[in-house]
């Protein structure tokens, strides 16, 4: 019968740490299509908490390329670019746009399970409650006026 010791685990949990590191991952930002047109200061908000998972200018820190925390990381960056990508925004059609304004404004409010865990890793990235408060008029503001003017980006 074989035993298997404390140090044995240890050993071959470092050892698939270590060779786990080698798996390939697809860490890039393509170019982006077209820049979206908002007032700078919502820009710098959507910069600061959104850009990382939701554009092609994301900054891939220390920790995206340690496995397995990258495997989430880029699993994560790659679904929010899917979910809205603002590196091609302007090439999104009007009623995605409507959508994607509206889900930004559920998760300004209420929040979502990896933004807690994205601003845990970049506290900085959070968004202070008057930043969100400016966010949220401006999404208003900009609901009203397409829905006055026919909508348009």
């Amino acid at each position: 019968m074989m035993t298997v010791s404390f140090k044995s685990i240890a050993s071959w949990s470092i050892l698939w740490l270590m060779v786990i590191q080698f798996v390939p991952l697809q860490r890039i930002n393509p170019p982006a299509d077209s820049e979206i047109q908002l007032p700078d200061t919502i820009k710098s908000f959507l910069k600061q908490a959104c850009y990382d998972c939701h554009s092609n200018e994301t900054r891939w820190t220390s920790i995206a390329y340690v496995a397995p925390v990258s495997w989430l990381t880029v699993s994560t960056v790659a679904s929010g670019r899917t979910a809205l990508n603002f590196s091609t925004w302007n090439n999104t059609n009007n009623t995605k746009i409507k959508r994607s304004r509206s889900k930004i404004r559920s998760v300004i409010l209420e929040g979502t399970a990896h933004q807690r865990i994205y601003y845990f890793m970049e506290p900085s990235a959070k968004l202070t409650e008057s930043q969100s408060r400016e966010l949220l008029q401006w999404l208003k503001a900009t609901f009203e006026k397409q829905e006055s003017t026919g909508f348009k980006n």
